[in-house]
């Protein structure tokens, strides 16, 4: 089985924003993988850095569903004695144009990728992708994001995607809202076509407070997660979780994030 990381680059600082609002992010993460008594460690670090500060809608970890701030970002991870990394970014321009461009190296096997998009309102994106890897042809995917605002930061968000040539396409869902006395839940799911394998996905996080929560995810394939999550002050969380699969209980992963906003 081969495992690919391609994580958004460590940046480091000193310099905080106000409580709620951010722009560096960075996380440090060990996934123990376990199966059939054998088991490896994965280890990665990533960060993606914002040209202009992030508000949050409450919980310390959400944002707007389109994301319309220029950012750079990069990963490294390690797994079975290979380096995997990327690095990239985006470009959102005055007249609305969206640029975008990856290079993702997966253990010498490199891939290059480059967008572009329009912000056809702040509410409405469409993109187009041309990835390139070391070895094959170029591959061409078409996406629109759209967002519907409910009342104060609630609100429903909806992605369509799909290939050139029809052969992989799906769509995604997310609905943010808050439950009153400082509660909020986010509920994701997902259908996707992969040459003639249909495949969904759906999870869940409750926030207790903007500070602390806990999630699931469940998928076609049986396979599923649980996690907890908590911000011991305004920049510094701690991010736990587990993944198996219910007709394969050989296979699990452990996971532990040290997460940074500033």
């Amino acid at each position: 089985m081969t495992l690919k990381y391609i994580l958004p680059v460590i940046a480091i600082t000193t310099t905080a924003v106000s409580a709620e609002e951010y722009q560096l992010f960075t996380e440090l993460r060990a996934d123990h993988l376990r199966v059939s008594g054998e088991s490896e460690t994965v280890w990665s670090l990533n960060g993606t850095y914002f040209f202009d500060k992030k508000q949050t809608l409450g919980p310390l970890d959400q944002f707007e569903y389109i994301n319309k701030v220029t950012n750079v970002g990069a990963a490294f991870s390690r797994f079975d004695g290979e380096n995997f990394w990327s690095i990239g970014g985006e470009y959102f321009a005055e007249n609305n144009l969206v640029i975008s461009a990856r290079y993702t190296d997966n253990a010498g096997s490199d891939a290059t990728s480059v967008g572009i998009g329009y912000l056809i309102s702040k509410d409405f994106i469409i993109r187009a992708q041309a990835a390139k890897p070391e070895e094959g042809d170029t591959s061409y995917r078409f996406s629109a994001s759209y967002n519907h605002q409910l009342q104060g930061n609630d609100y429903v968000g909806f992605t369509a995607y799909t290939d050139d040539e029809f052969d992989q396409y799906g769509i995604s869902s997310k609905y943010f809202a808050s439950l009153g006395s400082d509660k909020f839940i986010a509920v994701g799911v997902s259908l996707a076509e992969q040459f003639d394998r249909s495949t969904w996905a759906a999870n869940a996080d409750y926030y207790f407070s903007k500070m602390t929560s806990v999630g699931m995810s469940y998928s076609k394939e049986d396979s599923y997660s649980l996690n907890a999550k908590h911000f011991f002050n305004q920049n510094w969380a701690l991010e736990a979780g587990f993944a198996s699969n219910t007709d394969n209980s050989d296979f699990k992963t452990y996971s532990l994030s040290v997460i940074g906003q500033f």
